[in-house]
């Protein structure tokens, strides 16, 4: 309806009227006298009967931008109210310019849409979380937001009690709920991220560190890779994790290893991880702008620039493994000379990394990785495939990513429309795409659309709650959140403004049973322990294939045996043994599983 010309007269408009696909109809005048427009502009108003949506809407808003550079937790499901929440930045369509943009609170009751208005005033960047464990913060729904920045407590009804943030405007922040704790995090101002946490029950928030305290190393940071850093948390919130870009060197390929830069020093991804609720914490990059080496297995040389965008995910689950997505931007680089570094073009896949594996790899097809249109006709952040988010079952086994990507057209060019301004920017019109994986993520589904996407409608910032449902023995179920735009690229900055949808929306996956033979276990499998290095406990996962005498043991580098976790015979199955080492010293141990005719060695480290 409104894909292939899209042309509003934003600046001097004569006409009275302006019939847009035969649905749109206003009167231009009473609109200038009603919604005069920022910078002396008019508002035009596109009255747009909504397409036919995947999903559900639960509330509108003419803003289209769900988040800078990482999207935070903005939907959870609460099993214990058996209603899904949604906390989103919203700018109320009958108020601008006079009102701001909101944080609007969303849930079903009775089977409709309550939305709670947490905070107006120009308050944005939303991020929460639910008890889950704690004492006294179990089915507790907590949020933050800036501009003001504040924690605000929901009683469950229609309260939100309001604590601020202990230093200035740290601005774009998060929070999980960790036990009776809160952990929270914050841009600094856009400068350094900053952490912090609550020990009261949120009647106060101390700051604690910042991501300068992990630098020079184990990570280098020089400035802030992109404006928001987020949290994660296991299930069983006793694993929880920080995650981030940063800014590494400077000057005309800033701080990228192709151009010189060494690992301990360029642009890169990281991660500070707890294993035990936040008393004490390891930090690591996990990757780095440009290093042409970190990718393996694509089918081209390839240099991935994190920092560039920022759009980045995680999620943990209750061993403690951790699952990181990725916009992967990036270019194909190489040296024409001594001097002159060349590209042979972009790529935009998507990227998934975890601890188990310690690999980065590539989800997406090279058909849109490649489509070098893409940097002529991107909207606004959403460059290539962009905004991934991914989410884990407590048991880590279904591992669900999605993300917003291009439109196509059925000979496989993108879909553009024009924005509506007086002289029209091309961008293209988006879909929600995904895939998961049934294995904790060694093996994934090939990458499908995600089911109902309109043709004339871009659906974007598709986010899925970090943890996955588990309905029943063989259905997960991933619950969803993604913006309906209905005029691809436009919003407030272009003075274009509709009514866009907010929208939720489910996806189940089903596990086949185990008398399924395609389900059975086919190989030994000894796996990395995760967290590593670790202090003071790690855990370690092995597989196996048949009913086997199995034993794990543990031995310090000149072979003495420390200890035997495991010496019985167990079913065929995948196991996980809890490793505590209290009393050891720091350094490198060794472990070991002999299971039949199979024998595994591994490496892991204790830091203390």
């Amino acid at each position: 309806m409104l894909k292939k010309s899209l042309t509003l007269l934003i600046l001097l408009v004569v006409s009275t009227s302006l019939l847009f696909a035969s649905s749109v109809k206003r009167d231009i005048e009473t609109l200038k006298k009603q919604f005069p427009g920022e910078n002396n502009l008019p508002v035009v108003y596109l009255k747009i009967k909504p397409p036919k949506l995947a999903g559900e809407t639960a509330i509108t808003t003419n803003y289209d931008y769900f988040s800078n550079s990482v999207i935070r937790d903005q939907i959870l499901f609460d099993v214990t109210r058996n209603t899904p929440h949604l906390y989103n930045m919203v700018r109320p369509f009958s108020t601008f310019p006079a009102g701001q943009r909101h944080v609007v609170h969303s849930f079903k009751a009775e089977g409709e849409w309550v939305n709670n208005t947490v905070s107006g005033g120009q308050a944005g960047w939303p991020s929460f979380d639910l008890g889950l464990t704690g004492t006294s913060l179990t089915g507790t729904v907590a949020f933050v937001y800036h501009t003001p920045n504040r924690l605000a407590i929901w009683d469950g009804t229609t309260n939100y009690t309001k604590v601020p943030f202990p230093i200035g405007d740290p601005l774009d922040p998060s929070l999980i709920i960790a036990g009776d704790k809160y952990f929270m995090a914050s841009s600094g101002n856009r400068e350094i991220y900053r952490f912090f946490k609550s020990e009261d029950l949120g009647q106060t928030i101390v700051y604690f560190d910042s991501i300068a305290n992990w630098s020079p190393s184990p990570i280098f940071w020089k400035a802030n890779g992109g404006v928001e850093v987020n949290i994660a948390k296991s299930p069983n919130e006793q694993f929880i994790m920080y995650f981030g870009t940063n800014e590494g060197g400077a000057g005309a390929n800033p701080g990228h290893v192709y151009a010189g830069w060494p690992r301990d020093s360029a642009d890169n991804v990281w991660i500070i991880s707890s294993t035990n609720q936040g008393v004490t914490w390891l930090g690591r990059s996990i990757g780095w702008d440009g290093d042409t080496t970190l990718v393996q297995g694509y089918f081209s040389d390839y240099a991935p620039l994190f920092e560039n965008f920022g759009q980045i995910d995680g999620a943990v689950d209750n061993f403690g493994r951790i699952h990181i997505v990725a916009n992967g931007y990036g270019i194909r680089p190489y040296w024409i000379n001594d001097t002159t570094l060349g590209s042979r073009g972009s790529l935009f896949p998507v990227l998934y990394w975890n601890s188990t594996s310690n690999t980065w790899r590539v989800l997406t097809y090279p058909g849109i990785d490649t489509n070098q249109a893409i940097l002529s006709y991107y909207p606004t952040n959403a460059i290539g495939q962009s905004y991934p988010s991914v989410s884990v079952s407590a048991d880590g086994q279904v591992v669900f990513i999605m993300w917003t990507g291009p439109q196509l057209k059925e000979d496989g060019t993108l879909d553009t429309a024009g924005n509506g301004a007086a002289t029209p920017t091309t961008y293209f019109w988006r879909d929600l795409y995904f895939t998961y994986s049934v294995n904790g993520g060694n093996t994934f589904e090939p990458v499908q659309k995600f089911p109902g996407m309109a043709n004339d409608v871009s659906e974007t910032y598709g986010h899925a709650a970090q943890h996955i449902q588990k309905v029943d023995d063989q259905t997960y179920r991933a619950h969803i959140v993604y913006l309906a735009d209905l005029t691809t690229g436009v919003g407030p900055f272009d003075n274009v403004l509709t009514a866009n949808p907010i929208v939720y929306t489910t996806y189940d996956i089903t596990v086949t049973s185990v008398d399924d033979n395609s389900n059975i276990v086919k190989s030994f499998e000894l796996e990395q322990n995760y967290p590593n290095p670790f202090n003071p406990s790690t855990n370690i996962r092995f597989t196996i294939p048949e009913k086997e005498h199995v034993t794990l043991k543990v031995f310090d580098v000149l072979g003495r045996e420390i200890t035997t976790l495991v010496n019985e015979v167990k079913e065929a199955g995948t196991y996980n043994i809890k490793f505590a080492a209290q009393n050891l010293p720091s350094g490198m141990y060794l472990y070991t599983l002999t299971a039949g005719n199979y024998t595994a060695t591994k490496k892991m480290m204790l830091v203390k």
